[in-house]
């Protein structure tokens, strides 16, 4: 689930996303620069995490402001982080051979 913005155009009102880390940027959290290494260690790393796991990764800010932050992201919401299938490693079922 992501945040979108309102924005207002020639058409009328539109909701544009805000990802996390635009988010944190936007707050001030985080400068450009640092948005931008960790975005780039996160899009090269060969396997997927979540952008605030990677900037605590890179020493940016902290574990406990990064879910802080994802709180306020997510207006205070119980929210839970499903990993997409694609991400997941999985194996097919294989029938057991009944004697």
């Amino acid at each position: 689930m992501q945040d979108a913005t309102v924005l207002t155009s020639a058409f009328g009102p539109t909701l544009e996303p805000v990802r996390f880390g635009e988010f944190l940027r936007d707050r001030n959290l985080i400068s450009d620069e640092q948005w931008i290494a960790a975005l780039a260690k996160h899009w090269s790393s060969p396997r997927r995490t979540r952008i605030g796991d990677t900037i605590v990764d890179c020493g940016i800010l902290s574990i406990e402001v990064v879910e802080a932050e994802a709180r306020v992201f997510h207006d205070d919401l119980d929210v839970i982080e499903v990993t997409p299938r694609s991400e997941k490693t999985t194996l097919p079922i294989m029938p057991i051979a009944r004697a």
